[in-house]
């Protein structure tokens, strides 16, 4: 069981926290201080810590896992380090807080049957991801493909994965997500969903079956936007006003995958607003790697401020949206500990499906938020050792 410790009348100010497994030859010496989340004065090191472990967001109570599955701790493929990342909201830019916030876990020395594993489905948090400003609704999908399925489950459990819990997640101008699950073509019933999603209500949604993925499979992470108050383009970014879409697996037994995403390809999107022709700079400019050589409109310009300048229109607005959902994907599909199965950065396209997808009658919904890089973040790395597995107290 994983419990959240807010610092009592900080309730506002945090807004979630994340559980990392770092790599298993992280420097010591990085131990025992705390840093700005990927300020250039983080420790490259901490960049090493991208498995997600655990999560909790806003409004949730925390994560009691089932009796049959449980979080490893203290075997040679269990986290020697853990990095906890804590992301601030404090929209008034108080100064002088001080917090103390953190995450309880609640072990047992009964080993569960199961180990359990994350996966982190949906968009690759990029550039590449854009929403033009206007849109009642805009709609972006993420793609967790049959490619990198077939290698990852293929090579380390063919009889598949059991899934037991969802955590949906978007930023500000999120409105709906749905997880679609693809069995060899044919869609099948909706993994999780929130068609009234709220950024400052986040928690898990328990499966009320588990659901199996095989090899074969493929999963897409759908998010709705509105951006009719914006009148600039929203990036894909960590940012509260930039955005995500992505899907958190929680899954059982636990395999090497631990991201299985996708980026849309770059070029069509640029055509569609007109640029011809693009060079890269010999000095790499900060926002993008090349910059627009024609036409005239255009000239100089990087692909965001050019998409910026382009005068967006609804009518524009919904033939781009149809554009985007139908190019090529650039597949991600990654390993633990830095790791990429060979299916990483080739190129797929979406599978043909049925839109919009009509959801069942809603009883009850949930939604959640994760990776949201608000005014103020934390990092923090603290050594994991078999030996915590004989201490009752907390080790984050």
């Amino acid at each position: 069981q994983v419990e959240p410790l807010i610092q009592k009348g900080h309730e506002n100010l945090v807004h979630h926290i994340l559980l990392y497994q770092c790599s298993s030859n992280l420097n010591d010496s990085v131990l025992d201080y705390g840093h700005e989340c990927y300020h250039p004065n983080m420790p490259d090191s901490f960049l090493t810590c991208e498995t997600v472990i655990f999560a909790w967001a806003i409004g949730g109570e925390g994560f009691t896992y089932p009796p049959h599955v449980g979080l490893s701790i203290g075997t040679a493929a269990d986290p020697q380090f853990v990095l906890m990342e804590v992301h601030y909201d404090n929209p008034s830019y108080t100064e002088g807080l001080i917090d103390n916030s953190g995450l309880r876990l609640i072990y047992t020395p009964v080993l569960r049957k199961y180990d359990a594993g994350v996966i982190e489905a949906g968009l690759w948090v990029s550039l590449f991801h854009n929403i033009p400003p206007g849109m009642p609704e805009f709609v972006s999908e993420g793609h967790c493909t049959l490619e990198c399925l077939e290698e990852a489950l293929g090579a380390e459990r063919p009889a598949g994965i059991h899934v037991f819990a969802v955590l949906l997640h978007a930023h500000l101008a999120g409105r709906a997500i749905r997880m679609r699950h693809f069995h060899n073509g044919e869609e099948q019933k909706l993994l999780a969903y929130d068609d009234e999603f709220d950024f400052n209500f986040q928690e898990f949604q328990y499966l009320k079956e588990e659901r199996t993925i095989v090899p074969g499979d493929n999963l897409i992470t759908e998010c709705h936007y509105s951006t009719v108050d914006r009148i600039r383009m929203t990036w894909g970014g960590l940012s509260t006003r930039n955005e995500m879409c992505l899907s958190y697996l929680l899954y059982y037994p636990r395999i090497n995958l631990t991201r299985c995403a996708s980026i849309p390809d770059i070029m069509e999107q640029l055509q569609f607003i007109g640029v011809k022709e693009i060079y890269r700079p010999v000095r790499q400019v900060k926002t993008w790697p090349f910059i627009i050589k024609s036409p005239k409109q255009y000239k100089n310009l990087s692909f965001m401020d050019a998409m910026n300048k382009f005068k967006w229109s609804r009518s524009e607005g919904v033939s781009y949206n149809e554009l985007v959902l139908k190019l090529p994907v650039n597949v991600r599909c990654s390993k633990t500990d830095n790791a990429e199965w060979s299916i990483q950065g080739m190129t797929a396209l979406p599978p043909e499906i049925e839109r919009p997808y009509k959801t069942e009658p809603v009883i009850c919904s949930s939604s959640s938020c994760l990776h949201c890089s608000l005014f103020l973040t934390l990092l923090f790395v603290v050594h994991v050792t078999a030996s915590a597995i004989g201490n009752i107290g907390p080790f984050v």
